[in-house]
């Protein structure tokens, strides 16, 4: 018998590098095709792929541009979705000045995607189901993308994900600069920016169905004819999409119980009954389901319209504080005039007689104010004076 040697035999395993650091830095720099005065780049850093969004060299200095890219990192960074793009950071890239990173999206743009080929009419009413629940997720956050067309839509793993990207036109209430109309022509309302219109326009590009038509119409109606949200044409499309369905299995139900009766007449009856139970049960189906839509509906509806009262609450709230201060202020700058208080601080002759009073009156007076940023009003506004003239007087 001889044994069988393993002093020589290969062990499983990893190469370990010797040589790997990560000092957090870029690398692996990659430019991506873009218009305008934004420039893409494609990095690795921590062993990932992200995208890198800055500005081109003549406007990396300006103000303006700045300030968009800027206001762009604020708005997208606060969105947290699965169909819209991630952005973590804002951050100074040597070689390409300030940059918003975000994640990497690998996959081609909407655009592309209905170039390619002719695609299952199931799989372009998927691709629109998940737009639309991005766009009702970024407006129930008070956000308007400004600038939807299908060159900002990214679909992934061939057209099973969706992501919503380029933020650098969108707006929301709490922003104050460059509210200028903005948008791409094609997709922009006749009044201005509107993410409903610009919807009607991809979904018609999307070639949903004949039964879609009537919705895609509304939303590029003239704006008192159309969709006032994302969530209500979403409802409605859904609506569309199952009646052809509903219509089809009753013509064919029609059919089969015709071939019944004139095969045999003798069984006509039970036919029809059988059809009228088959016909009632459709109708129990159909409509269980647009109630639950309906309520789906209602309930994110309602909670929008929570945050939206909270949202106004807090802003009133903040506003009577606000007011309550200033008033406040108001009343001791009154009560303080009627002693001549401003007088001792302007006669400096006479400190040394009123400076007794003075502090006396001061002292009253922060002892009976109610709230510490009304007695830090009284202390900056005249006691700290007092005390700094009150220190420049000769004293023997």
């Amino acid at each position: 018998m001889h044994r069988k040697s393993v002093d020589h035999e290969p062990v499983s395993g990893f190469k370990k590098p010797v040589d790997i650091v990560d000092d957090g830095m870029f690398t692996d720099f990659t430019p991506v095709p873009s218009r305008g005065f934004c420039q893409l780049t494609r990095a690795k850093r921590h062993g990932r792929w992200w995208m890198l969004k800055g500005l081109k060299e003549p406007y990396r200095h300006d103000t303006t541009y700045l300030t968009l890219l800027k206001k762009e990192f604020e708005i997208a960074s606060q969105l947290q979705h699965p169909m819209v793009v991630s952005v973590y950071s804002l951050e100074e890239v040597e070689g390409f000045g300030l940059c918003v990173v975000m994640e990497w999206i690998e996959g081609i743009t909407l655009k592309e995607w209905l170039a390619r080929e002719k695609h299952a009419k199931q799989q372009r009413r998927h691709v629109a189901d998940m737009l639309m629940d991005a766009l009702a997720y970024i407006h129930s956050r008070r956000t308007q993308h400004r600038d939807l067309k299908p060159s900002n839509i990214m679909l992934t793993h061939d057209g099973q994900y969706l992501k919503l990207i380029d933020f650098g036109l969108s707006d929301t209430d709490s922003h104050t600069i460059l509210k200028t109309t903005a948008g791409t022509e094609g997709y922009l309302a006749p009044e201005g920016s509107s993410d409903i219109f610009a919807l009607g326009r991809v979904l018609r590009e999307l070639h949903l169905g004949w039964a879609s038509q009537l919705v895609t119409r509304k939303c590029v109606a003239p704006l008192a004819h159309r969709y006032n949200d994302v969530l209500s044409v979403q409802r409605d499309l859904h609506y569309c999409w199952l009646w052809p369905r509903r219509l089809f299995v009753i013509i064919c139900l029609i059919v089969l119980v015709a071939g019944l009766y004139l095969t045999n007449r003798s069984h006509t009856q039970q036919a029809l009954q059988t059809t009228s139970n088959s016909l009632k049960v459709l109708q129990d189906d159909y409509a269980a389901k647009i109630h639950a839509e309906k309520i789906k509906s209602d309930s994110l509806q309602q909670q929008i319209n929570q945050i939206n009262e909270q949202q106004q609450l807090e802003q009133k709230a903040k506003r009577d504080a606000e007011e309550r201060l200033r008033e406040g202020k108001r009343q001791i700058d009154r009560q303080l005039q009627a002693y001549g208080i401003q007088q001792m601080l302007d006669t400096v002759s006479c400190q040394i007689n009123v400076s007794i009073p003075f502090n006396r009156i001061l002292n009253e007076l922060i002892e009976k104010t109610e709230g510490q940023e009304l007695k830090d009003y009284i202390n900056e506004k005249y006691y700290k004076p007092w005390v700094e003239q009150m220190s420049e007087l000769p004293f023997d």
